[in-house]
């Protein structure tokens, strides 16, 4: 028995070992979203990449340019976090905010929030009419949820994928 080759031996499956554990955990992590607000229960969620969402679907987008930096002042959410929420309308949907409420194909969805949770005004989007093609509005039916409500349609294209619960609490 050469003790320098045994040596090496170890040295190489160590480092082999290391290597298949550092790409495991960095593949799973880049599925795994941690839900911080109280849209959706807290907890981690399994985004799964190159699905198209459908109606219904849970989602991951990012911060819609339009509200960006408010999200940033306002510290809803750390800088590149993606938001996680429901499509709730599609192309050829008829969407509006009339009198307070967000509505879909005339049913109501929910209540127009003119203050955050900590008194802070919202952006006021007023809008009736049908969501286009590639747009989709996405919400949450909690109370103070921040969502297509207040910063309109987002673009299909920009959804990283559809969401599942891993663990909530």
């Amino acid at each position: 028995m050469n003790p320098a080759r045994e040596l090496r031996r170890l040295y190489a499956l160590a480092f082999g070992a290391t290597a298949l554990l550092s790409v495991g955990l960095g593949l799973v992590a880049n599925h795994l979203i941690v839900n911080c607000t109280r849209s959706l229960p807290l907890g981690l969620y399994w985004i799964s990449r190159g699905t198209g969402p459908g109606r219904g679907d849970l989602v991951a987008v990012p911060v819609p340019a339009s509200v960006r930096t408010l999200v940033r002042e306002r510290r809803y959410l750390p800088e590149g976090a993606l938001l996680l929420k429901r499509v709730v309308a599609w192309p050829g949907d008829r969407v509006c905010t009339e009198g307070g409420v967000f509505s879909i194909n005339d049913a109501p969805f929910g209540a127009l929030e003119s203050h955050d949770s900590a008194g802070r005004s919202l952006p006021q989007l007023t809008f009736c009419g049908m969501v286009a093609d590639g747009e989709l509005y996405l919400a949450s039916r909690a109370p103070h949820s921040f969502d297509s409500r207040v910063f309109g349609p987002v673009f299909a294209t920009d959804v990283r994928g559809t969401v599942t619960p891993v663990c909530t609490f």
